[in-house]
């Protein structure tokens, strides 16, 4: 046991942090009533606080014309305060309750109203956080309208110098799903070097294609609303419609712009076109849209998501555990090493060495290894055969190409607990003729 919490805290305490603020139209707590979805996504958000530094919970008015509702981000951070001690018991950065619900704000109830006397509660904490004298970027995912953001960029647009605002506006990076109000394509048309990621259709992979039944009703009841506390009792079993149908069990449409950000060493954040749990998207100046991945014989936007929901719905299951559970009787997830540097310029016909050398797990599971080409970051459209593909070292031989070309390889160490779960490495491999 003593060990356990030695490699639980060596683990917590090499995770970056990402400073984040989330802005919700959340409109209900219950299934069956409104849009829940947005609770969906905050209750497992609240499973992952160790890993980021949230610095605002702002509820926004809905696309309806409705009004904003920060008492329910406060009932769903209450929940979570009933568990938060034993959520510590696993990683001792998830924070207090009291220090969420002090971050717990309102926007405006109105949806695309901004300019002089338009401020809110929500803006003008946009403002403050940004303000702060820290290097890291801060992060605002847009669940709902985006409204609070493009009031905050308005009112120092105009009460700052334009190199001030442009400092300002450097330290902010944007996820939105979808645009739920004109805002989004406002602050995107007036602010083209602001760094913005729009999930228009790959969100969807959060609960269409691939293997439904890991967001199905029957998954919800078993791994989440029973015999896990009061913040997994707090998760409405989702029984609404979308565009194309029913939607039974899990939606979390939001959800993909926070596991964007998970540090599983899947993704970068400053790369949108690498992929990761929460999507991948293609650049248009310092924009960015869907892009498609192919699973199967499915070629879509939704696939960037769906690809990875076995992986993530494992994670989210073992968080659950968390909440209940002491640290001897849950799983935690493996730590993933890669030997070597992770990007690498090579000649063609060259070996390359991969090698996963020195990857553990906390609570002493074996692991297995997998080691596979991603051709859709890459520019390389040919096939990479890996020898030793399931074995912590492994290699290939670098293609013959008339013009530099990358290959992306994904190391992924999953562990043998009850769930499995997965945390990965990634090598970029540029391979240059003449190099």
């Amino acid at each position: 046991m003593i060990l356990l919490l030695i490699g639980l805290l060596l683990m917590n305490a090499s995770t970056p942090r990402t400073r984040l603020i989330v802005t919700t139209d959340i409109s209900s707590l219950k299934a069956g009533v409104g849009e829940p979805d947005d609770t969906q996504s905050l209750v497992r958000l609240l499973l992952y606080a160790n890993d980021f530094d949230i610095e605002g919970l702002i509820a926004t008015s809905t696309k309806r014309g409705g009004s904003a509702h920060p008492e329910y981000i406060s009932s769903i951070v209450r929940a979570y305060g009933k568990v938060r001690d034993n959520l510590a018991l696993h990683a001792p950065a998830y924070p207090a309750e009291r220090y969420l619900l002090d971050r717990v704000k309102a926007g405006l109830d109105a949806t695309d109203s901004i300019g002089r006397n338009r401020d809110s509660e929500g803006s003008n904490w946009i403002i403050s956080v940004v303000d702060k004298p820290d290097p890291r970027p801060v992060w605002i995912v847009i669940w709902g309208g985006s409204r609070e953001l493009a009031q905050a960029l308005w009112k120092v647009k105009d009460a700052r110098t334009p190199e001030e605002f442009e400092a300002f506006k450097s330290r902010i990076r944007v996820y939105a799903i979808n645009d739920q109000d004109k805002t989004g394509r406002w602050i995107r048309a007036m602010h083209p070097d602001l760094f913005y990621i729009t999930g228009r259709q790959s969100y969807r992979g959060m609960y269409r294609g691939g293997d439904e039944s890991l967001v199905s009703r029957e998954w919800v009841d078993k791994h989440v609303t029973h015999d896990h506390g009061p913040l997994g009792a707090a998760y409405p079993n989702y029984d609404g419609g979308d565009p194309w149908g029913r939607v039974k069990g899990i939606k979390e449409g939001d959800t993909p712009s926070f596991l964007y950000l998970i540090p599983n060493g899947l993704g970068d954040p400053e790369h949108p076109d690498w992929g990761s749990w929460g999507g991948r998207f293609t650049a248009e100046g310092k924009h960015y849209f869907d892009a498609k991945d192919t699973v199967g014989s499915d070629t879509s936007e939704r696939a960037t998501v769906y690809r990875w929901r076995a992986a993530y719905q494992a994670d989210f299951q073992a968080r659950l555990d968390w909440c209940v559970k002491p640290p001897n009787e849950a799983n935690h997830p493996p730590v993933a090493v890669l030997g070597g540097p992770s990007e690498r310029v090579v000649a063609p016909n060259s070996r390359v060495d991969l090698s996963a050398a020195g990857s553990r797990d906390p609570d002493d599971d074996r692991l297995t290894y997998r080691w596979f080409h991603y051709p859709e970051p890459g520019t390389y459209r040919g096939t990479i055969k890996i020898n030793g593909a399931t074995k912590p070292d492994a290699s290939f031989v670098a293609p013959k190409v008339d013009s530099p070309k990358t290959i992306h390889v994904i190391l992924t160490v999953t562990d043998q607990g009850d769930p499995p779960l997965s945390r990965y490495k990634r090598v970029v491999v540029t391979v240059r003729p003449g190099n």
